[in-house]
């Protein structure tokens, strides 16, 4: 008599392996999207790599967050295709969707009081039955560390602040281990040094050979973090390169319609900021006169 054994975990759904550096990982290929009787973006063609950031730039209403929805597959697509780890989007079930790309939104509604090791510990749902569950408890904890929850590890998700719970999301984002991370404005709540925190945490994973996109509206978070920035315009890919590349004041102030500067530092990187008048401050209601004005 013969007897089969079976591992103790699911086997149905193809687990990621790590992607090389410089692969391609998504590609969206003459990408369009209408809503009724708007076209929201229009033939956009871009690839995303192991191992980088790329940030989508742009003003309000360019189509940064259709774009990224148009990446997940949660809008359907007017004509063009998207591919992940070089197979359509509908090529891998939702389990193996999960296991390779994770996403966050601009808000995550939880209507259940979940504490926040609860919400962190949903991250790790798409590995369960996998080898990868055995790794839950410590990665979990990882993420938490990480983003600094672990002392909020507690509370429940709905009574944080807007802060808080972004990165509470942000550390089940990171429990998912996918190779893939999808950011939509994950900053948008956090005081400045959470921020750094976000986009230097967001930099590591990709140093460790993963890709990172992410919706960003502060120029200059995008120009000191990114390997390359796409800068959206009505829908269209303007430019996409490197931030040398892309923020010059000549484009920048063109697609946002406002004078901007953009300087280099005297460290590396670039200073962009827009162009300011000087104002005369008025203190205790009262106006102060310049010296010049003597």
């Amino acid at each position: 008599m013969s007897i089969s054994i079976r591992p103790p975990w699911n086997t149905t759904h193809r687990t990621p392996r790590m992607p090389d550096p410089g692969v391609c990982v998504l590609a969206l290929d003459r990408v369009s999207v209408e809503i009724g009787d708007r076209r929201i973006l229009s033939d956009v063609t871009l690839d995303v790599r192991a191992g980088e950031v790329l940030s989508l730039v742009g003003p309000n209403g360019a189509g940064k967050s259709t774009l990224l929805n148009a990446i997940t597959g949660d809008v359907p697509l007017s004509g063009g295709d998207v591919s992940l780890f070089g197979r359509p989007l509908a090529a891998w079930d939702a389990a193996e969707l999960a296991m390779r790309r994770s996403v966050l939104l601009q808000s995550v509604d939880v209507t259940f009081p979940f504490n926040v090791e609860s919400i962190v510990r949903m991250g790790r749902s798409p590995w369960e039955g996998t080898a990868g569950e055995a790794d839950d408890d410590m990665i979990v904890d990882s993420a938490m560390r990480m983003t600094e929850v672990t002392p909020l590890a507690g509370r429940v998700y709905t009574s944080l602040s807007g802060g808080e719970r972004g990165r509470a999301a942000f550390s089940r984002v990171l429990a998912q281990s996918a190779p893939v991370l999808l950011l939509d404005e994950p900053t948008a709540a956090m005081d400045i040094r959470h921020q750094e925190m976000l986009m230097r945490i967001g930099r590591e994973y990709a140093a460790a050979g993963c890709a990172v996109v992410v919706i960003v509206h502060a120029l200059d978070a995008a120009a000191a973090w990114s390997d390359r920035v796409a800068l959206l315009e009505r829908g269209r890919l303007r430019a996409i390169g490197t931030p040398e590349e892309v923020f010059t004041s000549t484009m920048l102030s063109d697609v946002y319609q406002c004078e901007i500067e953009v300087l280099p530092h005297p460290d590396g990187g670039l200073i962009i900021l827009p162009k300011r008048p000087a104002v005369t401050r008025n203190v205790y209601g009262y106006r102060r006169v310049r010296e010049d004005e003597r």
